[in-house]
């Protein structure tokens, strides 16, 4: 049995604690490496499969990045956009030109008499959903009896 001083006992543990100090700053150096390397992977899964692309969501809140045609006011189909061409997608907005097509509900909406418009479309208010970031608002220009017309739509999810 060895017989120690007080003195060496604390000296020992002071050592241990020493070490032990100097091997944790490289822990936890090795283990935030390995989580943010994690975290790229996932974001670069997350690329390549486009989910992270700014999108519009349909009716029943699906995603529609580019859409080349998009229903307005939900279950009417009233107002509807078709052969939508997009000449810039993503950031802050997104621009595009095709027809608008409305259904003037003359005698009744079941008629289906509609009046089309070419018109030029602009996507902005970029959110973030638990659908990710999509756009909040469709704002529609276009010319009605040879005068100017503008109309902005809130866009789901409402």
């Amino acid at each position: 049995m060895e017989i120690m001083s007080v003195g060496r006992l604390v000296w020992e543990r002071e050592m241990n604690l020493n070490k032990s100090l100097r091997i944790m700053p490289a822990t936890l150096v090795a283990t935030l490496f390995v989580l943010s390397s994690l975290n790229i992977g996932v974001e670069a899964v997350s690329a390549a499969t486009g989910s992270q692309e700014v999108a519009m969501l349909g009716c029943l809140s699906q995603r529609m990045v580019r859409p080349s045609a998009y229903t307005l006011g939900c279950g009417s189909g009233t107002y509807v956009i078709t052969d939508l061409h997009w000449t810039a997608w993503g950031g802050t907005n997104a621009r595009g030109a095709g027809n608008y097509v409305l259904n003037t509900c003359t005698p009744t909406c079941a008629a289906d008499d509609n009046v089309t418009y070419h018109a030029t479309f602009v996507v902005h208010g970029v959110r973030s959903t638990s659908k990710g970031m999509v756009y909040g608002a469709l704002t529609i220009n276009y010319l009605r009896r040879g005068h100017r017309a503008t109309v902005t739509w809130a866009l789901p999810p409402f």
